[in-house]
């Protein structure tokens, strides 16, 4: 299910949160050597405003060449602005350094997570299809438009399947999931919205469904009822910073899981991807290799930018291009138009109106250079 176009998104987030971290860090450092330089309320003695603006100029000046030469050079700068620069430039390296590994160790976790959203949500039907027992099993009812008893969740055959799944029940306990701490939130999706659901309670009226007529209820309530009221929504937006994309997958994944429910085998869990390995690889690779060569791929885009103002080039831009050239020196079996057109789509949907094109015209002409340089590497059929 999960796509190399999801994989690259991935990627991307991460260089992008990279870069962020990168921001406040340098942010962080420049208002230490501010602070190092701030005149003394509390002291008796002359303050010398100038010496210390001047001091404080030159210790971000120096600061800021030792963020892009990596040291700071103690030529013709004071010694205490030179000391200042130093320690701000230590302690930015310091933090960019721990960025870098709870980003990079988080890669592949959070990628994972949309097989937990997943499986949480498939035992969120499973508790609801409880409560739809509980109910139908009730002696007395306290409603002036009681619920049909005829039928419920938990005679719905995709649902029984899922509740006697034991695959899925073994990865619910792998995994820490579980609604015992939730139930309160579980009674009010069924009290309050199912219940109330006029589709729901035609269901509820009939003993006997069709295969079809299990399956279009479970499709309804997934969609029309879990996907689409607004604060089971923002109760899974709050758990997954991504779940505006991730979310679109989860309820695909859950879509062909209910439809193997109707088919001869039965029901089964759908994989994240049919190949976890690789796809870990290819995300922790195109993260490293990116961000380890970025100076060096940052003079292959510069090279036919000769004339335009780098500081132009948009965050996103410089990142995909970055992760574009990435991709096409370390992944040898993937083609160079497969690299690019999706760096284009990545552009598309993630940076200005004109990305696309942008991309689509310096990755073209990088791509030719280092193939003819012998740096990118191809072989077989369709690759180049």
């Amino acid at each position: 299910m999960l796509s190399r176009r999801h994989l690259r998104i991935k990627v991307f987030q991460a260089l992008y949160a990279l870069e962020a971290a990168r921001d406040a860090n340098q942010r962080l450092s420049e208002d230490m050597i501010a602070e190092d330089f701030k005149p003394d309320l509390n002291s008796m003695a002359h303050q010398d405003t100038g010496l210390l603006e001047s001091l404080t100029k030159s210790a971000l000046l120096s600061f800021q060449e030792g963020v892009l030469a990596h040291t700071v050079v103690a030529d013709n700068i004071d010694p205490k602005a030179f000391v200042a620069a130093k320690n701000a430039l230590a302690l930015y390296q310091r933090k960019l350094r721990e960025d870098h590994q709870r980003i990079a160790k988080n890669l592949i976790p959070e990628v994972d997570g949309i097989y937990t959203s997943y499986v949480n949500i498939l035992q969120l039907f499973v508790e609801l299809s409880q409560l739809s027992a509980n109910e139908r099993n009730r002696e007395y009812t306290d409603s002036d438009n009681p619920l049909a008893r005829a039928s419920g969740l938990d005679t719905n055959q995709v649902f029984v399947a899922l509740k006697n799944h034991s695959p899925l029940a073994n990865d619910a306990i792998r995994r820490g999931i579980s609604w015992q701490n939730e139930l309160n939130f579980v009674k009010k999706i069924f009290r309050e919205i199912i219940i109330k659901d006029e589709k729901y309670r035609n269901y509820c009226s009939l003993t006997n469904h069709s295969t079809e007529a299990d399956l279009e209820l479970a499709d309804y309530t997934l969609k029309q009822i879990i996907f689409k009221n607004e604060e089971i929504v923002d109760y899974f937006e709050k758990a997954d910073l991504y779940w505006a994309e991730n979310g679109d997958l989860v309820r695909r994944m859950i879509g062909r899981t209910f439809k193997s429910a109707s088919e001869i085998d039965g029901l089964k869990l759908t994989p994240l991807t049919d190949a976890w390995d690789e796809d870990q690889y290819f995300m922790e690779e195109l993260f490293k290799q990116t961000v380890d060569n970025g100076e060096v791929y940052s003079k292959y885009i510069n090279e036919p930018l000769k004339n335009w103002d780098m500081e132009r080039l948009a965050l996103t831009d410089s990142l995909i291009l970055k992760m574009g050239i990435a991709e096409m020196i370390g992944f040898s079996g993937i083609p160079v138009k497969v690299t690019i057109n999706e760096c284009i789509e990545l552009a598309k949907e993630y940076s200005t109106l004109k990305s696309g094109k942008f991309v689509n015209g310096i990755l073209d002409t990088v791509s030719k250079q280092l193939l003819k340089d012998n740096i990118v590497r191809k072989s077989g059929k369709g690759l180049i």
